[in-house]
């Protein structure tokens, strides 16, 4: 990996504030420590080095595999429903390059981040260690089931939409834990942000807000066939 120009160089330090002010603050993301996550997080860092200059705009970036690196206003406000503490034990499905996983890191005690396609895990752990951050473990392998033996989890987030949440995901979720998904049953990305949480081997569920973001490929609605 090419090493990634400081800041003070670039001025992405002033691109992130940026992003902070205009497409955080005003778009209900109110928790103080969502909100210094986001800013601590180099979100450049985990772009493929040809977009690094698009790294601050108000949308998802395309990765392989499907994988995007998510809209920062979307990330912020699926995280800040979560309501992660320092205690959190966390997972993300789908982690791509890494920089949800990262944002998250820094509200929570300890991540898990399940990623599929190699070349992303592998950039998303170089990344990871190149900055520093000492609680996140990426496990390579098929979603819902790389981070198994790490579980359960306190908060869970999904790195892409969903047709519909996978049927383990209530084995995956500490009882009271929380799991945060954009359900779009069309494929495109467009749906609502749900909040699922585990009561006594149940889930219980409630639309948080709308949103779109590219659909994780493993969860895709099977298609429909019209004779």
């Amino acid at each position: 990996m090419s090493s990634i120009s400081s800041t003070s160089e670039t001025g992405f330090d002033a691109r992130r504030a940026n992003m902070v002010e205009s497409q955080i603050r005003t778009n209900n993301v109110t928790d103080e420590a969502v909100i210094e996550a986001i800013e601590s997080v180099a979100r450049e860092a985990f772009v493929p080095e040809d977009l690094r200059g698009i790294a601050y705009v108000d949308d998802d970036i395309a990765l392989d595999g499907g994988r995007c690196v998510m809209e920062p206003r979307v990330l912020a406000r699926m995280i800040q429903a979560l309501q992660a503490d320092s205690n959190a034990h966390a997972l993300v499905v789908g982690a791509g390059s890494g920089y949800a996983a990262a944002v998250l890191s820094r509200v929570a005690q300890t991540v898990v981040a399940e990623e599929s396609v190699s070349s992303l895990a592998s950039m998303a752990g170089e990344t990871i260690e190149a900055m520093g951050i000492t609680n996140i473990v990426i496990e390579q392998g098929a979603l819902m089931e790389a981070a198994a033996e790490h579980g359960p989890f306190d908060v869970i987030l999904f790195g892409g939409s969903v047709a519909q949440v996978p049927s383990n995901l209530v084995d995956f979720l500490e009882d009271g834990g929380r799991a945060i998904a954009v359900i779009s049953e069309s494929n495109e990305g467009y749906g609502a942000a749900t909040l699922f949480t585990k009561f006594g081997g149940h889930l219980g569920e409630v639309s948080a807000f709308d949103a779109a973001i590219p659909t994780l490929p493993e969860f895709l609605a099977p298609k429909k066939f019209t004779f």
